[in-house]
């Protein structure tokens, strides 16, 4: 009984404050139980209802294990704050101009020249070793959540990711190593902000689909590897939207009343698919039609903001080494993809582009690198980092190259 009188004190005090409708209402961009309870409320003005039903409210629409983070995050919105520090500053989370999420690093400086010199020489290095092999390289620039040459953050921070993939673009084509950049597209297309999740750093689905129609138009235009328009025609392919259904790993700092939360949209062809895709650190094979075996149907079974993670619906998450077997393109291109996180949503679309994508995250992965490269024996070795990653910044400090 308590506890029911502090948790209606506590929502008095916040609607007090003139705030608590706002917060409600800012669940996700639905009406929730607790805002239809209030809109009741407001109404029919029955104290006595609004206070029976408001903890049932509360509980059917909060996190109770993550309560007082929503609430901190949803004060935090109240007051209008724009940063929101965390114990680990490479959590602490700032509101862009543009409504979403990005984490920071306070008082971070643009990355040294002489570390983007070093890592572009060792990119470098790299691809004269696959050349050895007669093995073209590829690098491939992911856009990040800022765009170039707007500032969204608020006054007094930085962020230089995209200063430093300039750079390091400039780096390669002196060193003519072989590059594709892929802002100048999403610049180009659409709305740019729209690319990416609300609460999370990464691209949508939807921007890792079209980060395949161009790269395969690329590898057909550069290297003669063909993907039939009837896989990249999105008529081809039906969506389906789970609404409200991500929470990311920023907001998953502030909680959902911070930001609200996002959807996420899964694709499905149309046309018949077959493909295996195993990971030995990952400790799996699974063979079946595209969304059974380089999708992940149970990480979006349930709706679960703050310990699921729908991102992985799309290759499962981080390994060091898997390989996606396409059986319907037994005469493709093997490639080697190297990756981080940006990849997750991209490897299944462009493993229909391949007979076979062998993925590596030098983050995980524990061999020797060249050796496995050259065991494979692939048609292409493709390097793909966004903007903004830490990958960026030192690709090759997991797992050395010389």
């Amino acid at each position: 009984m308590k506890r029911r009188y502090t948790i209606t004190a506590l929502l008095f005090l916040l609607m007090a404050a003139g705030g608590f409708f706002m917060l409600a209402t800012s669940f996700l961009g639905g009406e929730g139980n607790f805002e239809t309870l209030l809109k009741s409320f407001a109404k029919d003005k029955d104290v006595t209802t609004f206070l029976a039903g408001a903890e049932t409210a509360v509980n059917q629409d909060l996190d109770r294990d993550h309560l007082f983070i929503q609430l901190y995050g949803g004060v935090q919105r109240l007051t209008g704050r724009r940063m929101v520090e965390d114990a680990v500053q490479e959590n602490t989370v700032v509101k862009l101009d543009t409504g979403a999420l990005n984490f920071v690093k306070p008082n971070s400086t643009a990355e040294p020249a002489e570390s983007v010199e070093a890592n572009a020489a060792a990119t470098a290095d790299f691809a004269d070793q696959l050349a050895e092999l007669d093995i073209p390289y590829l690098f491939v620039m992911a856009p990040q959540k800022i765009q170039r040459g707007q500032d969204l953050l608020p006054v007094g921070m930085e962020e230089n990711g995209n200063t430093t993939a300039d750079a390091f673009l400039e780096e390669l084509d002196r060193w003519d190593v072989s590059s594709f950049d892929l802002r100048p597209l999403f610049e180009s297309n659409g709305i740019y902000s729209g690319w990416f999740f609300n609460t999370d750093h990464h691209w949508k689905p939807e921007a890792a689909f079209f980060a395949w129609q161009n790269l395969a138009q690329l590898l057909d235009d550069r290297y003669g590897f063909v993907t039939s328009s009837t896989l990249t025609d999105p008529a081809n392919w039906s969506t389906t939207v789970l609404d409200d259904y991500f929470l990311g790993s920023q907001g998953k700092r502030v909680g959902s009343l911070y930001a609200g939360v996002d959807d996420f949209t899964i694709y499905t062809p149309k046309f018949k698919t077959e493909l295996t895709y195993s990971s030995p650190d990952g400790g799996f094979e699974r063979t079946g039609s595209f969304n059974q075996s380089v999708c992940f149907p149970e990480r979006v079974a349930k709706k679960d903001w703050f310990n699921g993670n729908p991102y992985t619906y799309y290759s499962g998450g981080d390994y060091g080494l898997a390989t996606m077997t396409n059986h319907k393109n037994p005469k493709g291109p093997k490639i080697v993809l190297l990756r981080e996180s940006f990849s997750c949503a991209l490897a299944p679309f462009l493993a229909l582009s391949c007979s076979e994508l062998t993925t590596i995250d030098l983050r995980y992965y524990q061999g020797d690198l060249m050796d496995t490269i050259e065991s494979l024996e692939p048609d292409l070795v493709i390097t793909m980092y966004a903007a903004s990653s830490t990958g960026l910044e030192n690709m090759f400090a997991f797992n050395g190259t010389e």
